[in-house]
């Protein structure tokens, strides 16, 4: 697995990259839930049955293997990178040139203990979930 740093800017915090409108309905309901226009438990209970784009280094074989995801390094803490739409992607491609459709829950379920999902990297339609909040979210939805 390949873990890359976020880009960062004066105050620490991820440079935004992508500002697209909402491209699909998980990304209306994560707009208004960021809006605070919808409960956040709604929003994730969509979000764990929607599929996600998750970019990989080599192909994958049917059975599994070959599965090198892209990963970014927060503090220390590994998290997998999701993203909503292939429109999110942008230019983390080039990390990782070959992408795979999975439903979230299935990725949650896959997610190695100890590290967290940041979905949507460099797009302010975007968020992290810790470790412990994987777990959770596995306990609630899973």
């Amino acid at each position: 697995m390949r873990a890359e740093r976020y880009n960062r800017g004066p105050h620490d915090s991820p440079v935004v990259m992508d500002t697209l409108p909402p491209q699909t309905p998980v990304e209306t309901l994560l707009q208004s839930a960021m809006d605070g226009k919808l409960p956040i438990r709604m929003f994730m209970q969509a979000f764990v049955a929607s599929e996600v784009v998750l970019l990989t280094g080599s192909l994958v074989t049917p059975d599994g293997s070959g599965f090198d995801p892209l990963l970014f390094d927060k503090q220390g803490v590994l998290h997998v990178a999701v993203f909503t739409d292939r429109a999110r992607v942008g230019f983390h491609d080039q990390q990782a040139p070959h992408m795979l459709g999975w439903l979230m829950l299935d990725v949650l379920r896959r997610v190695p203990g100890g590290y967290g999902v940041v979905v949507n990297p460099g797009a302010a339609l975007g968020f992290e979930i810790s470790p412990s909040g994987v777990r959770e979210l596995l306990e609630d939805f899973g």
